[in-house]
């Protein structure tokens, strides 16, 4: 259950023992109303850092319970380094009993924070999970995955050269692989 007065990103992270809070813009972010949010920011503004920030934020003041935490980005790189920071977090905030307790009376808090179980991935893993779990619905057998355009290449190569019949273009012979290539490339 949510708290009625929700503790500012400025004070939980003072108790969480951040050495720099979080800035006024990232404040904003991080305890704006729980729901949809738009945040366009450059490299190296501090969004993985906001992100884990409003994560535990949403989970300290009862918005969220870890296991119902999605993070998606583009990279393995950002994606692991957001799980980390989110998980430090929450186990930090998890270790600090009185704090949990002040937040959520209850227990439910600190009930919540026993598993810390946020899923944090980029969306082609999470795209491939999600196939291989709920794969047959659509269907779609559950082992397929992604290929990279590395393999796409490979397998496109692969029946080029391995094509035995004939081939027929406006000039009258077989192009070349170099000139296929060329032409599924534009």
């Amino acid at each position: 259950m949510a708290n009625s007065t929700p503790m500012s990103p400025v004070l939980l992270s003072r108790y969480l023992g951040q050495q720099y809070p979080p800035t006024e813009q990232q404040a904003a972010v991080i305890g704006a109303e729980p729901g949809p949010l738009l945040v366009v920011a450059g490299a190296g503004a501090g969004k993985t850092e906001t992100m884990a920030a409003r994560v535990v934020w949403l989970v300290a003041n009862g918005y969220a319970r870890p296991d119902e935490v999605l993070g998606l980005t583009f990279t393995r790189k950002a994606a692991q380094e957001m799980g980390k920071r989110i998980r430090d977090r929450l186990g930090s905030l998890a270790q600090n009993a009185d704090l949990v307790r002040r937040l959520d009376p209850s227990g439910e808090l600190a009930k919540n924070l026993e598993v810390i179980a946020p899923t944090v991935a980029t969306y082609d893993a999470y795209a491939g999970e999600l196939i291989r779990e709920y794969g047959l619905f659509v269907p779609v057998e559950p082992d397929a995955r992604l290929i990279t355009d590395a393999e796409l290449h490979a397998i496109a190569t692969d029946v080029v050269v391995n094509y035995s019949g004939g081939l027929l273009t406006e000039l009258g012979s077989n192009p070349s692989l170099g000139t296929w290539w060329k032409t599924c490339s534009l």
